[in-house]
């Protein structure tokens, strides 16, 4: 036990004193509490002594040229066109100057009551102008054409548009509300996995390829030595994600009055899910980490470990992509039997505690697969790590496996 205590120490203090992991993680925790810091920054920047004139520029300004007068109430669309202001022209070639010099942001040239021509510098595809003032128009025409007829709009427009009042009373999981953080969370998991797998599968690869892993071997059980690195891997992937996601929360917190509350389905997470996410993330974590440093156990040189680990690359997008398409329906078979895999229960079982209603049964027996499933995967993978001391030259293909740890 003291071998694997110091293993694990050695390979976590490895992690926490690597230049490029020190650095990721300052850049993500700078990136996330400045970026969560600029509604406030912008309200500090933001003087009190600014002027309603100046303060007006901002708001775009579009033309109008109605010669026959077919809008007898420009007080009215004004009310009714959000896009901006509304500025009258009396002649089509200063409308089009000012759309030119960029003084304007489009206008407006009335030919008949309902047919109107658009005048616009550069027709952007993100161009709203057009169809802001049709709908304005619209509203506008209806309203007045009801009139002349003795017919009150907004009669009309509480037939047309009644205004419904709706509540949702939720008996068990708010999945639409919890459907944000969920997806972060996985994602956050689906990252560490790739990218931390790579590097302990690397390492081992590493250690190999330099004959260093034959003198570990000789040195100390190799169940300490996988068990070890792998678990020192993971404690600095949990303490790296940890760190980003409260670092999250707290800037949050103290930036939620500048926010609104906008964020609050994203860093709002109950204290429950983080404690399902914590127990199914890290076995799964873990599940995945000793297969990939079996994985650097069967290549004698770091550059065929992409290709090594390619099919359970593989295997674990298919797993995030069923878990991602089954977030739309908790209920659905396939994320169900998923959820009792070990490969894809730490993602599928979490997705249906978070966004739906499991039965405590299933939790238990999604977990104790998972558990037993890592523990197994453990113990071949020092068998494999032992086995890989031995054999250089190409890799070992993963069907050979069985048959030459049946061998030995």
């Amino acid at each position: 036990m003291k071998s694997f205590i110091t293993v694990l120490n050695f390979e976590i203090n490895h992690y926490l004193k690597n230049k490029v992991f020190l650095i990721s993680t300052i850049i993500l925790v700078l990136l996330i509490s400045i970026g969560l810091s600029i509604p406030t920054l912008i309200a500090v920047l933001d003087t009190d002594d600014q002027t309603t004139d100046e303060s007006s520029d901002d708001i775009p300004v579009y033309g109008l040229y109605d010669p026959k007068g077919h809008i007898e109430d420009l007080d009215y669309l004004q009310e009714i066109f959000y896009l901006g202001n509304i500025r009258e022209y009396t002649d089509i070639k200063t409308l089009e100057q000012d759309v030119i010099s960029a003084d304007i942001n489009g206008g407006y040239i009335m030919n008949a009551p309902l047919d109107y021509q658009y005048v616009v510098l550069n027709n952007e595809m993100a161009d709203s102008g057009l169809s802001a003032f049709s709908r304005a128009y619209i509203n506008y025409y209806q309203k007045y054409a009801f009139e002349e007829k003795g017919i009150a709009f907004e009669d009309v427009e509480a037939i047309v548009h009644p205004i419904i009042t709706q509540d949702v009373n939720v008996l068990g999981k708010d999945s639409a509300a919890n459907f944000s953080y969920t997806y972060i969370l996985m994602f956050g998991l689906y990252f560490m996995i790739i990218m931390y797998g790579q590097l302990i599968a690397t390492a081992v690869a590493s250690e190999k390829s330099n004959r260093t892993m034959e003198l570990l071997v000789t040195s100390t059980k190799t169940a300490y030595l996988i068990f070890g690195k792998v678990l020192g891997g993971a404690i600095a992937g949990m303490f790296q994600f940890a760190l980003v996601i409260m670092t999250g929360k707290v800037v949050y917190f103290l930036n939620a009055k500048a926010w609104a509350g906008d964020l609050d389905l994203v860093f709002d997470i109950p204290g429950d899910v983080l404690l399902q996410f914590s127990i199914f993330g890290i076995f799964g974590y873990v599940f995945f980490a000793f297969i990939f440093g079996a994985l650097g156990a069967l290549v004698s040189k770091t550059e065929d470990v992409n290709a090594s680990a390619t099919p359970v690359t593989i295997i674990f997008v298919i797993v995030f992509m069923i878990s991602v398409t089954g977030m739309q329906n908790t209920e659905g078979v396939i994320l169900k039997i998923a959820s009792y895999i070990p490969f894809s229960s730490f993602m599928a079982m979490f997705v249906r505690l978070s966004m739906g209603s499991v039965a405590w049964y299933e939790v238990t027996i999604s977990l104790s697969l998972l558990i037993i499933s890592t523990i197994f995967v453990g113990w071949l993978s020092a068998k494999i790590y032992r086995m890989g001391t031995l054999m250089y030259g190409n890799p070992v293909k993963l069907k050979d496996i069985p048959k030459i740890l049946k061998s030995q």
